[in-house]
């Protein structure tokens, strides 16, 4: 069933954000919850543009992971 796997998988990608050290989750909510552009998170973390823009990566990159590893799961 269609709406079970989104289901499934939303709660998959709920579990990999909450998992994430805060540094990376703030950045990730702001950015692409809350869609707020770099500067704006920048400013609101206090932190450089660049340093938003590595924590995203590796946030997005770490979330993409845990996804990964969900999905092979659940085909085997």
């Amino acid at each position: 069933d269609a709406e079970l796997l989104r289901s499934e998988l939303r709660t998959a990608l709920e579990q990999a954000i909450q998992s994430l050290p805060d540094i990376y989750k703030t950045v990730l909510l702001l950015r692409d919850v809350e869609e707020l552009s770099t500067e704006e998170a920048a400013e609101i973390l206090g932190v450089s543009q660049d340093v938003v823009k590595t924590r995203l990566h590796r946030a997005r990159l770490a979330v993409r992971q845990k996804l990964d590893a969900y999905l092979r799961r659940e085909r085997n």
